[in-house]
């Protein structure tokens, strides 16, 4: 008995629970559980539109084409339908992807009838689903081709635990979480194919998986093209041993060998399926829009030649060169290998793909309280970061078995880039499709440090250590979301859709005034009406869904807060009326816009207008007569800026186009306002001061007293502002800016952004804050309410200061 007390003692904590670490089960059961926090702390999933932009509109995208999968429409797959200018009801259709993958969700959504909100959800944990069956999958494959579930269980946890993967593990889009678990379908084949020689069943997991997704090609061209070469070396060496052979005998029988080739086979087998696939879509979409468009024509067939460069599309490999197209893809290759739960507050800001000189953004903030310290990543340094992990990939298959297959997993990621790079570039989520990258690295790492330190435990220890790390990437992703102010927007609009959904009840829409997201979102909540795009030819019995509240027209949805529902006849008659009594004053500025300032409210006007005006950003900067009125996270800018779209506050009907915002409350010193011009190239400008002719009006009584200090302007102080006055003065005069340096008494009074500096910056241009006139120069602005102790203020031509004043405290009293 003390004998057996002495041995438990020693035992390892290990050893104690070595029986049930045994078991073949445990891995894939706590895999499993792993797994199931996606759908724990999913979030927030109820609302289609939350996230950022891709993930927003992506969905409700796809959704809309499930949706609209019925045997009323012959099964069609399209996005919305449409009137043309002649009133003939039409269809955009929408069958660039196997139906596989649509059909699934269609049996996701159809058992909650017209609980939209149900069927959303329903759909968004379809998506987590095949994001947990593509894990298991990867985690059965990587139990054959490391031999230890451990390991696999380990690297598998590892790998699905990244930023891209957790982040689109619930965007409903055909080509997202379904196609990653069709190439691990289709990948588990493969590695019952060679190790077994189970070939029925990789051709029954291929077809099946190309009935779901493309990037299934992209697998299987790196196995077949590796398979041909090992079956081709094998057919050479064999004959070349036969000694009675003669060069031209051995190269036949190296040919016959080849195309007896099971590798061959499945290529051809692929390859017929998927193009009848293929030929299905372009047959369905042919009839959809009615069997009049040529075959080169169709959208499908048009997407293909645009996302291969074969045709100019989206990317054009002239304006986007290649060494920026793989700088992108390093950088998500990188962020693949990185859990999420290894990054902290800082989160990750994945920089603009369609910039192709290098901003050195932000790609990975980790903070302090990370297990990794380390400061912004810029997005060259990201890309290095990949190709360094992508290199180790390589290297690392010098050290195991079944190369062939570790190879295939590892690159059919790069095959999809190259083959469809417009779709590496343009959507971020393809970034996924790079999971083989650090599955293979993970298993590689475990594999050679089970064989250094010889010792189970080290691996088990990781699996769990992995497990938990997945658990706490999943969690922080569900906090990820853009809190409770833009959950509450979400749950709003949806409202408002139900209340218009409920007017229209499958009637004509004419959709104005919209975000990008937002009509996405319309179109699928909205999925059975009709929509118009052009008001030029209404009826009485169409509604219009208009994306601003407009006070002077009657809203059938009146509840509403973000999208509002008008009668469409009743809603043009007032903006033509607006229009006409908008024009009828004259402008303040005219440019490419016409823009009018009346009683509060800017207009902008532009006769002959077409659409692509409508989706360009007005950008509209407003300076305050006095800083203090700004917003407290505007006032470093000193200006406030009320950026918008055309298409937010306007409208483009009878072939112009018609947009008004209200302006601040407060007093108003001038505004900019313009358009930037396509790719980088200056657009219009207008710079408009408001207070001008209040300037005038006061110019004599500015005067009439003495300045406070005498130079190339001549400066006065009443009531809190600061005036600048010069005769005989024109626009050479104030071409060059002013800086406006003022010092307080106290410096606790400075913002807190302007305390290390120790003054106060309220530097402005003239072109909003001055008026030349009859000769002369004036302008103002306020200045702050504190105790101010001197000001330093005069011109500066972008490098030297031209003339300078100083006012101490004698010129302040």
């Amino acid at each position: 008995l003390p004998f057996h007390h002495a041995r438990l003692r020693s035992m390892t904590l290990l050893d104690r629970f070595k029986p049930t670490l045994q078991s073949p089960r445990l891995p894939l059961a706590l895999l499993l559980i792993a797994l199931s926090t996606a759908f724990i702390f999913g979030g927030d999933r109820g609302y289609i539109y939350y996230r950022e932009f891709a993930h927003n509109w992506i969905s409700s995208h796809h959704l809309t084409v499930a949706a609209n999968l019925s045997p009323e429409h012959g099964f069609q797959r399209f996005d919305f339908q449409f009137m043309d200018d002649d009133g003939v009801v039409r269809y955009l259709p929408y069958n660039r992807f196997p139906i596989g993958g649509h059909l699934l969700m269609k049996a996701a959504i159809l058992p909650f009838g017209g609980n939209l909100s149900a069927q959303v959800y329903a759909a968004r944990m379809l998506m987590v689903l095949f994001f947990a069956a593509a894990a298991v999958l990867a985690y059965l494959s990587l139990c054959r081709l490391a031999s230890n579930r451990w390991i696999a269980l380990t690297a598998t946890l590892l790998a699905f635990s990244s930023y891209s993967l957790l982040y689109y593990n619930d965007m409903t889009a055909a080509d997202g979480m379904p196609d990653l678990f069709a190439v691990m379908l289709a990948f588990h084949g493969m590695v019952a194919f060679v190790q077994e020689g189970r070939f029925r069943q990789l051709i029954v997991k291929t077809c099946i998986a190309l009935l779901i997704g493309w990037h299934v090609f992209a697998l299987l061209l790196p196995f077949v093209i590796i398979g041909l070469a090992q079956d081709l070396l094998r057919a050479r060496s064999a004959a070349t041993d036969s000694t009675h052979s003669s060069p031209l005998l051995q190269g036949r029988r190296a040919v016959a060998a080849l195309l007896r080739s099971r590798f061959l086979l499945l290529g051809i087998v692929a390859l017929g399926f998927g193009l009848s696939v293929l030929t299905f879509n372009f047959t369905m979409e042919y009839v959809a829009l009615g069997g009049e468009t040529p075959l080169t024509k169709l959208p499908s067939v048009q997407s293909i030649l645009e996302r291969t460069n074969v045709e100019q599309g989206f990317v054009v490999q002239a304006s986007y060169p290649w060494a920026a197209f793989w700088e992108v893809q390093f950088q998500r290759i990188f962020l693949m290998f990185v859990p999420y739960g290894l990054i902290g507050s800082g989160g990750i800001i994945e920089s603009n793909p369609w910039q192709t000189e290098f901003q050195g953004r932000v790609i990975l903030a980790i903070d302090s309280n990370s297990i990794v310290v380390t400061e912004y990543l810029s997005k060259f340094q990201g890309a290095v970061l990949g190709v360094v992990l992508s290199g180790a990939c390589l290297i690392g298959l010098m050290f195991v078995r079944q190369r062939m297959l570790f190879a295939t997993l590892a690159s059919f990621g790069f095959f999809w880039a190259l083959l469809l790079n417009e779709s590496a570039i343009g959507h971020p989520y393809e970034s996924i499709h790079y999971i083989g990258l650090p599955l293979v690295f993970f298993t590689v790492v475990l594999l050679l440090a089970m064989r250094l330190s010889k010792r189970d435990g080290v691996i088990v220890a990781a699996a769990f250590a992995a497990l938990a790390l997945f658990a706490v990437s999943s969690f922080q992703m569900s906090r990820m979301g853009h809190g409770a102010e833009s959950a509450q927007v979400a749950r709003a609009t949806e409202q408002d859709i139900r209340a218009i959904q409920e007017f229209v009840a499958g009637e004509t829409v004419t959709v104005l005034n919209y975000r990008h997201w937002e009509f996405y979102l319309l179109r699928y909540y909205l999925h059975q009406s009709v929509f118009r795009y052009r008001i030029s030819s209404l009826t009485d019995h169409e509604f219009t869904v208009v994306g601003h509240r407009n006070d002077t027209a009657t809203s059938l949805t009146p509840q509403n807060q973000h999208l509002f529902l008008y009668d469409t006849g009743g809603l043009l008659a007032l903006y033509r009326s607006m229009y006409r009594s908008v024009i009828s004053t004259e402008p303040v500025a005219r440019d490419e816009f016409d823009v009018y300032l009346i009683d509060g409210t800017l207009y902008y006007v532009k006769e002959e207008c077409i659409g692509t005006n409508l989706t360009k950003i007005i950008y509209l900067h407003v300076y305050p007569g006095d800083l203090d009125d700004l917003p407290d996270n505007r006032r470093q800018h000193r200006f406030d800026n009320l950026d918008f779209v055309i298409s937010d506050p306007g409208l483009l009907f009878d072939g112009r186009c018609l947009a008004f915002i209200d302006l601040p409350e407060y007093d108003i010193a001038g505004f900019h306002t313009g358009q930037a011009g396509a790719n980088g190239a200056r657009g219009w400008s207008i710079a408009h001061v408001v207070q001008g002719p209040k300037l005038i009006s006061e110019y004599p009584s500015i005067v009439a007293h003495e300045p406070v200090a005498r130079s190339e302007f001549d400066l006065y102080i009443d009531e809190g502002k600061l005036y600048y006055v010069k005769e005989s003065c024109g626009r050479d005069d104030v071409q060059d800016g002013f800086f406006l340096h003022i010092i307080p008494a106290d410096l606790d009074d400075l913002p807190d952004d302007r305390r290390e500096h120790g003054f106060d910056n309220l530097d402005f241009g003239f072109d909003v804050r001055g008026i030349v006139f009859n000769g002369k120069c004036a302008a103002s602005i306020g200045l702050p309410q504190y105790d101010i102790a001197r000001i330093t203020t005069g011109q500066y031509d972008g490098i030297d200061r031209i003339w300078e004043i100083e006012l101490g405290p004698d010129a302040l009293e």
